[in-house]
């Protein structure tokens, strides 16, 4: 969302700390699950290691005095019960208001699976197939055109070819569309995608901007590879087309009012506004500074962005991960089927087509989520969840059982330490989380 040159580092940050956060060991056969919950602590330590737990907790609270963020926080849960929430540092440091598990996060490309999910639920409602063209719903894509080269020519041009085929609502689930995104500052192509970044404050509505971004040539043709892009934005747009509502209503309709996650939506209303955590960034020195609210474009965006506006709470999101780890269901109620959740969480980009980095850890793509295809390391095959720009992550591990979600509030910065993001202290402790004796012990 903050166009930044760290914005590649944590992308392939998140997808490491990822890759660690699922490397859980299986436990065999695993129990019939206990019916879902409220996000609300159970009795700690049931179905974890108890003393991997408190180190969690004493890991936390060490990085938070010493300001490697302002604050974390992290919500486990195992067989759909919350088993363990862990806090420590500061929603706001100058306010002394402390992060807890309803801190309002800033939760950025954690949006993405949400707006996978709204899409297949208006396929169930039969208003749209995933195989439509997009310019069914966006007519403006119906002239999408694809660079011949990531650089102009002699006349300042990027010369252009037309589409093979047109580019369907799966390539904007799976990002194989060949749109672009903010993070290309290599490129003549990248600088038109960044010159037109449509997260940018003002109140220019939603279809005018994706309309824009119809109008830049596309990296490549739709299917041919992976590329992290505006693919679930312009799924909002076609959220609200196929529904006749806006994206925020449909989403409180379908999916906040029924998963009870009062705390989650684009535009935070008064009540959640005391609640949001101030944003941080660490500078050259590697010192702590907090984003004045001129340049923290989150909070300034008023546009329903449906691949990286949505607030939310640790609460609140896990009920949405829980939700998926479920087949659709939670708390009695349903919401998705279970054929598109499985839909949603199947590798439909191997790797043959995604990057290098992916392709190292085993990370393929699902509807928005990253999926692992093996067990190096510990992985279990199946396992997946992402993570955000702002610091954020989720993981889902059908084989353990295992829902978690860990949240700080950190912009990338010249001195943003990159080994104490939330993922990453996730995911040097996770071993110690699940351990033979905790799978015993569950019950």
């Amino acid at each position: 969302m903050i166009r930044s040159d760290a914005a590649p580092w944590r992308a392939s940050l998140a997808a490491i700390a990822l890759s660690a956060l699922l490397a859980l060991a299986a436990c065999g056969e695993r129990q019939a699950p206990e019916p879902p919950t409220a996000a609300e602590p159970a009795e700690t330590g049931r179905g974890f290691d108890e003393a991997g737990l408190a180190q969690l907790d004493a890991t936390l609270a060490e990085l938070a005095a010493s300001q490697d963020r302002s604050g974390y926080v992290a919500v486990l849960a195992r067989d759909g019960v919350v088993r363990h929430v862990s806090a420590a540092g500061y929603a706001d440091i100058e306010a002394g208001r402390p992060m807890d598990a309803d801190t309002v996060m800033r939760i950025a490309s954690m949006t993405k699976p949400v707006t996978a999910a709204a899409i297949l639920i208006l396929a169930e409602d039969g208003l749209l197939s995933v195989s439509d063209p997009v310019s069914d719903y966006i007519p403006a894509f119906a002239n999408a055109r694809v660079a011949a080269g990531l650089m102009h020519d002699e006349t300042f041009e990027i010369p252009t070819a037309p589409l093979v085929r047109p580019i369907t609502i799966e390539d904007l689930l799976t990002h194989t569309s060949g749109v672009g995104y903010l993070f290309d500052y290599r490129t003549h192509l990248g600088a038109l995608y960044i010159d037109r970044d449509i997260y940018r404050a003002g109140d220019q509505p939603l279809a005018e901007r994706i309309d824009t971004l119809a109008g830049l040539p596309l990296y490549f043709q739709p299917g041919e590879r992976w590329f992290y892009s505006y693919s679930n934005d312009i799924l909002g747009q076609v959220i609200a087309v196929a529904s006749g509502q806006s994206v925020e209503a449909f989403m409180q309709a379908r999916l906040f009012g029924p998963l009870g996650m009062t705390d989650t939506s684009f535009f935070p209303n008064e009540r959640l506004n005391g609640r949001i955590a101030a944003l941080y960034t660490h500078d050259e020195d590697g010192a702590i500074r907090r984003i004045e609210h001129s340049r923290d474009l989150a909070m300034l965006a008023q546009v329903e962005a449906g691949g990286a506006g949505l607030f939310s709470t640790a609460n609140d999101y896990i009920r949405f991960a829980q939700m998926l780890a479920n087949g659709g269901e939670l708390d009695g109620v349903r919401v998705m089927s279970q054929d598109s959740v499985a839909a949603m969480v199947t590798p439909h980009v191997g790797l043959e087509r995604m990057g290098e980095e992916q392709r190292r850890i085993g990370l393929a793509f699902g509807y928005s989520v990253g999926v692992y295809v093996n067990a190096d390391g510990g992985r279990q095959p199946g396992d997946f969840g992402w993570g955000g720009y702002f610091d954020t992550i989720f993981a889902v591990s059908p084989s353990t059982g295992v829902v978690a979600v860990m949240m700080a509030q950190e912009e990338p910065g010249p001195g943003t330490p990159d080994t104490t993001s939330a993922g990453a202290v996730f995911a040097n402790l996770i071993g110690d989380l699940i351990t033979p004796e905790s799978c015993q012990s569950r019950s």
